[in-house]
């Protein structure tokens, strides 16, 4: 069994891989059932996502500021996802498969030059994180059939990077239409992220040193703020504790280690700052439901 992972950085942020040509967007399709728990963590990235789903059911969970947002969707309904917001995705039934479109907020920089803002800041400077859109909705089938579109271009057709860049700027143009569009939309400026800001800092730093012994006394120095505070930051977005995280984390990497690799157990809980070899097992077997050598045994690979 080979479990898949977010090429995710310290800060949470997540890489995205082009490809050897020269066309800075990256199509993909991808199904949950081979990801730890069917599931992406809590993430983000600079470019636009967009994503439709081909089978089954997810559920999308996007943090707009203080608030958090469930997004539940079906075979044929799509979801785009802004520059910059948190955002994870869980699927709800087995064999999820998701086509997905990922759009460089600097596509446009090179074929409009000294246009590419003013085609760009409707989109990414709104209060819009996100925005879902419906198989069995007349008005979102614009955007859904040319996302599937471009999601099935393959790079053996001829001209197949004029065909990308068409059918990217026939996506943008609609997206940013739907969005003026909506007399509910404002402008917000970056400054007014604050607390996602924070969220993100203290990710980070869970994300950089989860396999020392850390307290919440150095989250909370990390981010320059107070206890009181980082709690307030983190339980506002993502409904749990800095600690509660933490040992979650740990747990989803212990879990690819036993799937992935072949080192002993002790090791393992050691590397994922579980001190006690036997507190580690406890925890994990609340987590995942088996303990860690059964799990391994399950993932098959090294048993």
């Amino acid at each position: 069994m080979y479990l898949k992972t977010l090429q995710v950085g310290e800060d949470l942020r997540e890489h995205i891989s082009y490809g050897s040509h020269a066309m800075m967007l990256s199509t993909c399709v991808d199904n949950f059932d081979d990801y730890l728990h069917k599931e992406w963590g809590v993430h983000w990235h600079d470019e636009i996502e967009f994503g439709i789903l081909q089978k089954g059911v997810a559920q999308f969970t996007v943090y707009n500021g203080s608030n958090q947002f469930s997004r539940v969707l079906h075979q044929g309904d799509g979801i785009i996802i802004n520059s910059g917001y948190l955002h994870g995705a869980k699927a709800l039934a087995h064999n999820t498969v998701i086509a997905e479109l990922v759009l460089p907020i600097t596509f446009f920089n090179k074929p409009f030059e000294n246009l590419s803002h003013q085609i760009v800041s409707p989109v990414t400077e709104s209060d819009v994180a996100d925005l879902v859109l419906r198989a069995t909705e007349q008005t979102d089938q614009p955007l859904l059939s040319n996302i599937r579109e471009i999601c099935s271009i393959t790079e053996q057709e001829i001209g197949f990077e004029l065909y990308f860049m068409e059918l990217a700027c026939r996506i943008w143009r609609l997206l940013m239409l739907r969005i003026l569009q909506d007399q509910k939309t404002k402008l917000v400026p970056v400054q007014n992220r604050l607390q996602e800001r924070r969220v993100k800092q203290i990710l980070s730093f869970i994300h950089e040193h989860y396999s020392e012994h850390i307290s919440i006394n150095d989250i909370a120095k990390f981010a320059a703020i107070s206890r009181t505070e980082c709690f307030r930051c983190f339980q506002t977005l993502l409904k749990k504790s800095p600690m509660e995280y933490l040992t979650e984390y740990r747990i989803s990497m212990a879990a690819m280690l036993l799937a992935n690799t072949e080192r002993s157990l002790i090791d393992i809980s050691h590397s994922c700052g579980f001190n006690s070899p036997s507190y580690f097992g406890k925890l994990f077997r609340e987590q995942c439901g088996v303990t860690p050598k059964k799990y391994r045994e399950q993932a098959g690979t090294f048993s």
